[in-house]
């Protein structure tokens, strides 16, 4: 069964952090074997092998290795202990990286310490110094991990100086059979030839590792953001089909009471009876129109759906939308001017003529009799430029923010057509977004709502 407190952390973090946090913790449980590890090792050695660590200050003695052996579980401890209570809050990645750089440190200063205790730089102890680094480039950016590397190679090298010159004291390696012990560590060249090789085997170790790592948390990236857009769209999906069925509901509810009015009133007039069929069938073109919105931006917001792009002259299309709302505006009581300039861009046809009858419509259909809209082509020398102004309703400030969204309608828009499905503007925005434009609204001067949309105009137009 899993731990509740294992989810909430896992809800909080990232997926980054949550790999991070679970390497950590997985470095915490090696730990434990290497450090156990040192102890059997040291005990086989002395009581197995019968090799001896003399000091001229205790003699012979396996205290003070084991000593420093016990140290990787007292700090291991208290790291597992420091994670345990960090995760009872937000772990940010920062802090992962601190706890990371902690245990290294602490890895290489019991390393060393360990090293020195049993024998110094003549002890195969010495390549312990590799775990760490590991770490470092598993854990931390490779810049971070050379330079551990380096500082690794900076306490070996600080230890095999002091022991060499008197400031530490030597414990020196007695092996079976021998009466007195070797002290090749006070030999130069004996010092520098295993301080080289190591070097050596360090940063080839760190250079290997994080190069691999580099790769991994580049796949890594990659993962987190597939599932970041994975799940955006999961949920977009799960709003529209919440809107959708909530958009449908209220036409279906009215039928369905229209039906039962009918049922339950076997004797209704034939006026009444055609009045409600008539609401009926209102009802019907509301839901019908919604679907068919419903297609049209389902079939837009699919990423591989099947485009036609070629060259378009967009004065033609915006000259012919204009004409075809002539005789609504007029019956509307409304004033319709067009200002057009050539323009011409790579685009879909059909997309482009649907974002500017959408405009136009909305503009029409928004602007209370006696108003005016105007439509305005213009171009530089790289982009087209279409403006649809209209002196109706307006849109607030806190309305705007949300004005491209799927279903959205504010509520001016609600009173004036209470009919509208909230997706027109929103198949705009995604058609825009298909032919790499801009879309926003501004409030116009003196009242009403200026749509402007900027498109690249085709290349043998630039």
């Amino acid at each position: 069964m899993a731990d509740p407190d294992e989810n909430a952390v896992a809800e909080r973090l990232s997926l980054t952090e949550r790999e991070m946090l679970y390497r950590v913790r997985w470095f915490i449980y090696v730990r434990w074997i290497m450090g156990s590890f040192a102890l059997l090792m040291l005990l086989a050695s002395w009581y197995v092998l019968g090799i001896r660590f003399r000091s001229p200050e205790w003699g012979y003695s396996l205290a003070p290795a084991m000593r420093a052996a016990s140290l990787i579980f007292i700090y291991n401890a208290a790291f597992a202990l420091l994670i345990h209570v960090y995760r009872k809050g937000r772990l940010h990645k920062r802090q992962i990286m601190y706890l990371t750089l902690g245990q290294i440190v602490c890895d290489m200063l019991a390393v060393c310490t360990l090293v020195h205790y049993s024998g110094g730089i003549e002890n195969y102890f010495l390549v312990l110094i590799l775990l760490p680094l590991v770490i470092a480039t598993e854990l931390l950016p490779q810049k971070l991990a050379y330079a551990t590397a380096g500082l690794a190679v900076a306490m070996i090298s600080l230890l095999a100086w002091g022991e060499q010159s008197g400031t530490l004291r030597h414990v020196q390696i007695v092996w079976p059979g021998e009466r007195t012990a070797s002290a090749p560590y006070f030999e130069p060249f004996y010092v520098l030839e295993v301080l080289a090789s190591l070097t050596m085997m360090i940063f080839a170790t760190v250079f290997v590792a994080s190069s691999i790592s580099q790769r991994l948390r580049h796949r890594e990236a990659q993962l987190e953001d597939a599932y970041h857009r994975l799940h955006q769209a999961d949920e977009n999906k799960s709003f529209f089909m919440r809107k959708a069925g909530h958009e449908m509901r209220a036409p279906l509810a009215a039928i369905h009471s229209i039906l039962d009015v009918i049922s339950a009133q076997p004797n209704i007039s034939p006026q009444q009876q055609a009045d409600l069929i008539a609401r009926s069938r209102h009802r019907l073109q509301a839901l019908m129109n919604l679907v068919d919105e419903l297609r049209r931006y389902s079939r837009l917001r699919t990423d591989n759906s099947p485009f036609a792009f070629h060259r378009v002259s967009l004065d033609r299309l915006a000259g012919n939308a204009v004409a075809l709302f002539r005789q609504q505006a007029q019956e509307a009581g409304l004033d319709l001017s067009a200002r057009i300039q050539e323009a011409a861009i790579a685009g879909d046809e059909e997309l482009l003529r649907e974002l500017v009858t959408n405009l136009l419509a909305n503009a029409i259909q928004y602007t209370p009799r006696g108003g005016r809209v105007d439509l305005e082509l213009e171009r530089d020398h790289t982009r087209a430029l279409l403006r649809v102004s209209d002196t109706g309703i307006g849109i607030s400030e806190q309305a705007r923010e949300k004005l491209f969204q799927e279903f959205f309608r504010s509520n001016e828009a609600r009173k004036v057509f209470p009919q509208g499905t909230g997706l027109g503007l929103a198949i705009c925005k995604r058609i825009v977004d298909l032919h790499h434009g801009q879309i926003d609204a501004v409030a116009r001067e003196g009242g009403g709502t200026t749509f402007r949309v900027t498109l690249p105009l085709a290349e043998r137009e630039v």
